[in-house]
């Protein structure tokens, strides 16, 4: 079953979870195109029903959002505790230049996340996942070729000191470590190097503690053609099947815009995760499975993910698919703009799922850089609609599509306005979500 599944962004680090019947999968973002690891700076996160169709959520965190680091916003993990969705990511600190474990919190599993510190007590925090087993909360962690697993207090806050195993000295692994349970054994899958050569291959270990000791069992991913070098990944239960998440260079053909992959997981009688044998497709990449990837953006959460509220605000209920929705387009460029990431080039239709009490103009505007000086002078990229006519939709939300835009790789803001159309102080237009959906 090997098969792409993301499509929109190159991302790398996936780590899955099931929340209410649906996965969530939490990933590293790649600069589309670099050369570097150095250059990674956000997280996006995407969701599924049925491991199909996909929702690309957007940013969920940026490296401007964590006061306490410099660079690096290397791989990560979420995990659901005491009523609160927890996003566990990596970065420099700015005070030591070494890698520390930051904790980040959001009411909704999609995020995005707010920051709120590091978690004390995790030396070169890297590449850390949290696992949540029978009420206890534990870090698992790995870096500068070291594994390790601590017990977390309750507030997820800092690290019982006296509960951290260097798991290493076991099974000899490497980094980007993640834990799972399958009935009352502890698996823990991790990349590791043979002989210090590379690419990384996916190898597993099983414990009947999560704090282990662990016993080696051995690689259940080997090289293969397409890998992209590192090979982080994470395994999950959904409707009775196991499966692998991983990355790969399929896509871009390089080691550092990674594309996310997934596979059925099979266990032995004696409990190995069965190898897993990526085929390469060698045409139509993206197509592998019949997959489909749209994003869509919480206009409500616009400025918590690389957006903006234009003199505009938040309104939260009233029937919105997300966190809430966009009011107050009361005046001329009045308005949101959300940030929409691109990996691979292609064309994408342009939906903006909205209500109004009476038809409304609205312009909407796809561009790098939004400049309006109140004389109508724009430095736009390209329009998609010029003062497009919203209907009216008699209280209820309705999607309209906007058109088509042909998106180069990189950031973009969208933006839509009130254009023309009514008094001062009267609500017209209201937004719940901007819809993207690859064409070709």
């Amino acid at each position: 079953m090997a098969s792409l599944v993301t499509n929109t962004i190159f991302a790398a680090d996936p780590s899955a979870h099931v929340f209410d019947d649906r996965v969530y999968v939490y990933v590293s973002y790649d600069e589309p195109y670099t050369n570097s690891y150095d250059s990674m700076v956000c997280y996006h996160s995407f969701s599924s029903d049925d491991l199909v169709n996909w929702v690309d959520h957007g940013r969920i965190l940026h490296l401007d959002q964590v006061d306490w680091a410099v660079s690096h916003m290397w791989a990560i993990d979420a995990n659901y505790w005491q009523g609160k969705y927890y996003l566990v990511f990596c970065a420099i600190e700015r005070e030591t230049s070494t890698f520390k474990t930051g904790l980040a919190v959001s009411d909704r599993p999609e995020g995005p996340f707010t920051n709120l510190g590091t978690i004390a007590g995790v030396e070169w925090g890297q590449d850390p996942s949290l696992f949540i087993d029978e009420g206890t909360p534990y870090l698992v962690w790995g870096g500068r070729g070291a594994i390790l697993i601590g017990e977390l207090n309750q507030d997820l806050r800092s690290i019982k000191p006296e509960t951290i195993r260097n798991l290493s000295e076991q099974i000899g692994g490497y980094e980007g470590p993640f834990l799972h349970r399958r009935g009352n054994q502890y698996y823990l899958t991790y990349p590791a190097l043979d002989n210090e050569k590379w690419p990384q291959r996916m190898c597993h270990a099983v414990a009947d503690n999560p704090l282990g000791p662990y016993r080696d069992l051995g690689v259940f991913i080997d090289e293969y053609p397409g890998n992209s070098g590192t090979i982080h990944g994470s395994v999950f239960e959904f409707r009775g099947q196991w499966y692998s998440f991983y990355h790969s260079g399929w896509v871009s053909g390089t080691q550092t815009s990674r594309s996310l992959m997934l596979d059925k997981v099979e266990y032995s009688a004696g409990g190995h995760i069965l190898p897993i044998v990526p085929q390469p497709a060698l045409a139509g990449v993206d197509q592998v499975e019949g997959h489909n990837t749209q994003v869509i953006l919480d206009a409500a959460v616009a400025e918590l993910a690389g957006g903006k509220l234009h003199a505009t605000r938040v309104a939260r209920g009233g029937g919105s698919t997300g966190a809430g929705y966009v009011t107050g387009l009361t005046q001329q460029e009045y308005g949101v703009s959300v940030l929409f990431q691109v990996g691979p080039p292609r064309e994408y239709q342009v939906w903006v799922r909205y209500r109004a009490a009476e038809p409304t103009n609205a312009r909407v505007i796809a561009g790098r850089h939004l400049f309006y000086d109140g004389n109508q002078n724009q430095d736009y990229e390209q329009y998609i609609n010029r003062g497009t006519l919203f209907p009216a939709t008699g209280g209820d939300w309705q999607d309209i599509l906007i058109g088509t835009h042909a998106f180069e790789f990189g950031d973009h803001q969208v933006r839509l306005s009130n254009s023309h159309n009514l008094q001062a102080g009267v609500v017209g237009l209201e937004v719940d979500s901007f819809r993207f959906v690859p064409l070709g």
